[in-house]
């Protein structure tokens, strides 16, 4: 018995143009969920990272470092002045180089750090403490310089992570999560003695505002920087 081919009548055919509308559409919500989901996954990885004790972090042998000098003025060394010494702060990917004149127009936060970048490149490690939270300075494992030399810090990028309002013992506070990154010309190690002159290693920064004032509540290193 011979069977001959027989073509579907149009009125017959199944129209798939929607079914596929419904798979693309279908895909794209998929895609979606999965790239929200990495986004808070690097979110919680940051934090997590941040609230780690930093007593157990890399400390280079004295031999690496230069020679501390207390009376150097870093401010008249006419190479470390060619470096690029402007603060460069990212709000919600709008950079801004801060400067005494446009910094509280800015935000809380960029006054802070303005303030906090001068305090260590002026030496004033009397001040320094004065930039954290007491939940930070009394936590198990942190620690400050009891002294430093002024710091030629350069390179230096602060770029914000997240953003976001809760209560801390029954105060309302705003949680900020900063990248900050800078490089020590001629590094002596009295401030930082976690990374080499001139090298650089990411820090991560938990700011607290609340009624007008910033501190820092917990400070860290990033993995991978």
């Amino acid at each position: 018995m011979e069977y001959k081919n027989r073509e579907i009548a149009p009125e017959n055919r199944r129209d798939t143009t929607s079914d596929k509308k419904k798979i693309k559409k279908i895909a794209i919500i998929i895609l979606c969920v999965f790239v929200s989901l990495g986004l808070l996954l690097g979110v919680l990885a940051l934090v997590t990272e941040l609230l780690k004790d930093d007593c157990d972090d890399i400390s280079y042998e004295d031999f690496r470092f230069f020679e501390a000098d207390y009376n150097k003025n870093v401010l008249e060394d006419e190479l470390y002045l060619s470096k690029n010494r402007d603060i460069y702060y990212n709000r919600f990917g709008t950079e801004t180089i801060l400067t005494e004149s446009n910094v509280d127009d800015i935000s809380l936060s960029a006054r802070f750090f303005y303030d906090y970048f001068n305090c260590v490149i002026n030496g004033d490690y009397q001040t320094y403490p004065e930039f954290f939270t007491k939940n930070c300075l009394e936590s198990e494992g942190f620690s400050l310089p009891e002294k430093f030399t002024m710091q030629g810090l350069y390179n230096i990028h602060v770029d914000l992570y997240t953003a976001e309002a809760k209560e801390v013992d029954g105060v309302e506070v705003i949680s900020e999560i900063y990248e900050v990154s800078y490089r020590i010309f001629e590094n002596n190690g009295t401030f930082r003695s976690d990374v080499l002159p001139d090298e650089t290693r990411t820090l991560v920064f938990e700011l607290y505002i609340y009624g007008g004032t910033v501190k820092i509540n917990a400070i860290g290193h990033r993995t991978n920087g």
